[in-house]
């Protein structure tokens, strides 16, 4: 009641106007702060808001390799064709990958037919060709031992590699083994290279064995 008392429309006036003088006061005070009024390690991390610092907040190259966290990039953060062949110091991808289907196993050499096996070289590349191949093939008891099937790979008609797959099973087995070639060293000038695969077997194999299929990568260096 005695506080009742003393308010009067002077009194209420000139209480407002203080308030908006002091709020008006802090709003300019708020717009003169600039990052030269900010101590050192005053704005932490904890400080910041979530989202806050944006992309479009940071300058070039404000983030380089040393500001990033051990395994912080990784495949899934980047982007598609972003890193290629060209981009590396030393060039390394498949320049191509043939193959092959199924065939009759020859106990003489005969052409095996392979797909996607043309590709071009650069002076200063290496090719080297990583390949597998497989086959259900059977021993038919004869004097050998086993049944082998050979494969010989040539590029541009001289021979560079091979392989072979056995068995000493007399029922039908299906067999696996590595094929592959010496590296290609990288050629003068520019050639194109054909890859081409001979097959033929010890003699041994029953006519039921067959070479059921062959996959190659050709690794490109340089």
């Amino acid at each position: 009641m005695r506080f009742r008392g003393h308010l009067n429309y002077a009194n209420v006036v000139s209480t407002i106007a203080l308030c908006l003088a002091l709020s008006g006061g802090i709003a300019v005070a708020a717009s003169q702060i600039d990052t030269k009024n900010i101590k050192a390690d005053a704005v932490t991390t904890a400080k910041i808001a979530p989202g806050a610092v944006t992309a479009k907040r940071l300058s070039d190259s404000a983030v380089r390799t040393r500001q990033l966290a051990r395994q912080a990039v990784q495949g899934p953060q980047v982007a598609k064709d972003t890193v290629g062949p060209g981009k590396l110091k030393f060039p390394v991808y498949y320049a191509v990958s043939p193959s092959g289907g199924s065939a009759s196993v020859s106990n003489s050499p005969q052409s095996y037919p392979v797909q996607n096996g043309e590709w071009t070289q650069e002076p200063g590349e290496i090719n080297v060709i990583f390949g597998a191949g497989d086959a259900t093939l059977a021993y038919d008891g004869s004097g050998s031992g086993a049944c082998e099937v050979y494969f010989d790979i040539r590029i541009n008609g001289q021979q560079v590699g091979g392989g072979n797959l056995r068995t000493d099973s007399t029922s039908p087995t299906e067999v696996s083994a590595s094929l592959g070639a010496q590296p290609t060293i990288d050629p003068v000038s520019t050639q194109q290279n054909v890859m081409m695969v001979q097959t033929g077997s010890n003699g041994d194999c029953t006519p039921s064995s067959t070479i059921d299929s062959t996959r190659f990568r050709v690794l490109d260096f340089g």
